[in-house]
This record gives C-alpha cells, sequence and structure tokens, in this order.
C-alpha cells in the first residue's frame, strides 16, 4: 500500500508537475540570459545573473532526463536509465553545486557594494565576476568528481512468455560502497559544503543586506537617487536568495538524516520528502526570470524593449516629471498642456529616470553618471537633436519607450516640454 502511495506521487510530482516546470524553466532561464547579456546589461552582478541562468538549465535538463522520464516512460527507465545515472548524474550534481555557490559569490558582491561602497570600485568588475564563475565552475567538478565513479551498468536478460528481452541496471561499484568513503564524503564533506557553509553565509549575509535597506528606507526623504536605484538591485536579489534557501531547507534536512541514517529512505515520510526537494531544487531553477520581472526595473525594461517592441510602439506613454515625484503615463498634448499650466516646473520627456549605478546590475564602468561620445561621432552628435547622442552610455538615462532603448541614447539633462513634443507625435 505505501509502495503505491509513493509511486503515485513520485508520478504526479516528478513526472507530470515537473515536466511543466522544466519546460517554462528553460524558456525562462533562456529569455534570461538573452535579456542578462544584452549590452546595456553590462555589469558584474549581471555576470554572475547570467551565469547562474546557465547552469539552472543545466539543473533542469539533468533532472528532465534523471528524474522525470524514468517516471513517464517505463521502456527509458529499463534501457537509458542506468547509464544516465553513471554519466550525466554526476554532471547534473556539478551544476547544482555552481548554483549554490554563485549565488552565495553575488551576494557577497552584493554586501561589499551596499555596505563597502569604497571598495566596490576596485572588487565588483565585470573582469572579478566572471573569473569567479570559471573558479566555482572548477572547483565544483573536482568536488564531484569521485561521483563518476561510484556506479556501475550492466545489462541483464528477462523471459516472460517464451520472449527474452534485455535490459540494463546500475549497481554500485567497490568504490562507491567503501565505507570509509561514504562517512568522509557523505557524512562531512557533502553536507558542509553544499548546506551548512553557504547557507550560513546566505543567512548572515542577506541580514546585512536587508538592515541595510531598511536603514536607507527611514532616511528616503534625503536619499539620493542612486542609493534608491542600488536598494532596488539589493531587493531583487534578496528575494532570489530567500527563494533560494527556501528550496534548499528540505534537502538540508533530508541530506543530514541520511549522512546519519541510509536506511531512511525506505520509510515512507522520509521518501515523501526525497521527492519534495527534487521538485524544489527543480522549482527554484526555474523561478528566478519571475523574480526579475518583479523586482528588477531594468530587467523588466530591457525585456520589453527586447521582445515587446511592437506593443511599446503601439502605445502613447511618455513619462511626466514634478519635482519630487515621476510617473510613466499615458497623455496626448492637450492633457500635457492643462497640466503645465498649473504646474510650470513640470517637465514632460521621453526617459524614465531609471539610473544606470556603477554597482548596480545596470553598469559597472564608471562611478558617476556623464557622457562620453566616441571621438567620431562628437560633430555628428553636434547636428542631432537636443538631448540625444549617438552612442549609448552605461550611465544614461532611459525608457522602454525612448529613442535610446531604440539604438541611440540622451545625455542626463531631462527635454523640455517643446523639445519633447517636437521629437514624438502625439
Amino acid at each position: 500500500m505505501n509502495e503505491e502511495i509513493l509511486n503515485n506521487i513520485r508520478y504526479y510530482i516528478d513526472g507530470v508537475t515537473a515536466v511543466v516546470v522544466i519546460f517554462l524553466g528553460l524558456i525562462a532561464n533562456s529569455l534570461t540570459v538573452i535579456v542578462l547579456t544584452r549590452r546595456v546589461m553590462h555589469s558584474s552582478t549581471n555576470t554572475f545573473l547570467a551565469g547562474l541562468a546557465i547552469w539552472d538549465t543545466m539543473v533542469l535538463l539533468g533532472t528532465l532526463f534523471l528524474i522525470t522520464l524514468p517516471e513517464l516512460n517505463s521502456d527509458y527507465r529499463s534501457t537509458a536509465w542506468p547509464y544516465v545515472i553513471v554519466y550525466l548524474y554526476p554532471l547534473c550534481l556539478v551544476a547544482q553545486t555552481c548554483t549554490v555557490w554563485i549565488t552565495v559569490s553575488f551576494t557577497v558582491e552584493r554586501y561589499i557594494a551596499v555596505c563597502h561602497p569604497l571598495k566596490a570600485a576596485t572588487m565588483c568588475t565585470v573582469f572579478r565576476a566572471r573569473l569567479v564563475i570559471i573558479c566555482v565552475s572548477l572547483a565544483a567538478i573536482v568536488f564531484n568528481l569521485t561521483r563518476w565513479f561510484e556506479y556501475n551498468t550492466h545489462s541483464a536478460t528477462h523471459t516472460e512468455n517464451n520472449q527474452t528481452s534485455f535490459h540494463f541496471n546500475h549497481t554500485l561499484s567497490k568504490f562507491g560502497n567503501d565505507a570509509t568513503y561514504k562517512q568522509v564524503y557523505y557524512f562531512y564533506l557533502y553536507p558542509t559544503v553544499m548546506l551548512f557553509i553557504p547557507l550560513g553565509l546566505l543567512a548572515v549575509l542577506n541580514t546585512c543586506l536587508v538592515l541595510a535597506v531598511r536603514r536607507s528606507r527611514l532616511q528616503q526623504q534625503t536619499m539620493h537617487v542612486r542609493q534608491a536605484r542600488e536598494n532596488n538591485v539589493t531587493v531583487m536579489l534578496i528575494s532570489v536568495v530567500v527563494v533560494f534557501m527556501i528550496c534548499q531547507i528540505p534537502a538540508l534536512v533530508y541530506n543530514v538524516a541520511y549522512s546519519i541514517n541510509s536506511d531512511i529512505q525506505r520509510d515512507l515520510g522520509w521518501s515523501v520528502l526525497s521527492t519534495l526537494r527534487n521538485f524544489l531544487v527543480t522549482f527554484n531553477s526555474a523561478i528566478n526570470f519571475i523574480l526579475y520581472c518583479a523586482f528588477g526595473q531594468k530587467f523588466r525594461c530591457i525585456f520589453l524593449r527586447t521582445f515587446c517592441r511592437r506593443v511599446l510602439n503601439e502605445g502613447n506613454f511618455v513619462s511626466v516629471s514634478v519635482p519630487g515625484t515621476h510617473a510613466l503615463t499615458k497623455i496626448d498634448k492637450k492633457t500635457y498642456k492643462t497640466m503645465l499650466q498649473k504646474n510650470p516646473q513640470m517637465e514632460m520627456s521621453q526617459t524614465l529616470q531609471t539610473h544606470l549605478s556603477r554597482y548596480s546590475p545596470y553598469s559597472s564602468r564608471t562611478p558617476t553618471p556623464r557622457h562620453s561620445p566616441l571621438p567620431n561621432d562628437r560633430n555628428n552628435d553636434r547636428n542631432k537633436p537636443n538631448g540625444f547622442k549617438s552612442e549609448l552610455h552605461p550611465d544614461s538615462e532611459y525608457s522602454c519607450k525612448t529613442k535610446l532603448l531604440g539604438g541611440s541614447a540622451c545625455n542626463s539633462r531631462t527635454p523640455s516640454p517643446q523639445e519633447s513634443m517636437g521629437d514624438r507625435k502625439v
């Protein structure tokens, strides 16, 4: 009875539900990589997030071949699955290790940028981010190298109704069944490297980041614009880390219990927890795109510009700025003139004030907002309308509906109402 219940749970969670999550997650991670590798998203934080999306894709593919397909197809389970266990399973563990430590890496980078901004100029660079990702990947391969020697495959025959069929099985090798190896690797190394150290670091650093954001919001009236945008980036990354930790808790509980007593896999409750932990790891590898869209203002804008250009072009959105406030709204020429008469200090432009900060995912090239066009374009810029330049500078202000996102850029000065009305057909 318990075996039947467990099989049904695995079929619907590891099979039916997981295949939907994996399919959507592969699409979401592909979109994430496309957006994060755009030129205007060039930064150290986005480099970490792009690397995380790539390794998350590897986790999803590994789950598909290792867990989901065996639950949905019995022929696959009896033929190809044993080879997947021997050769692909260690690669899945490498990918999972990379996702854990890349998450720790960008949390450390965000902690330096927020809590130690003077050090961020030299430490939070794209080159260092790429170097860290390479080092993490190599370390993950070394850490999981022994996994390729844990299992062997062998063929077997099965005769039923005078028909002989061949199928393959996997068994623990002599090395994988060694008591000393199990004690050292499963009881000491794996929980320490994959659970206790990373989750402890994430808990401490996340607490520091939350307190830093809270202090900034308490001082919101005097807070600099750049600091406000840094907080937006920090909140987005905090949400990613919080979801990651929640999804890793069942794995922490099960792996610690398994390292103490390997017989728990025969118990129904622990088997259900094992199924749940596998699904949550898969879910975590597929959910980050939604978090980026929900909390990342720049990510949303570049995503809309890249994939929803027609929707933006059909809209008649403008950016209305009043001292102390800023809004993106639909407005016509008559309504704007009425608003301008009531408040002469109001400015309307085609730029949504999304600042590209030095230490945010928006840019990592210059610490101060300034425009530096290419030498060959300086003469050409003089003949262009006021407020627009030929080069996309990483610290320029922009919106999803501006000429900047269409391929040109603007300087830091907000165009006057007359200039804006002259550049846009209402």
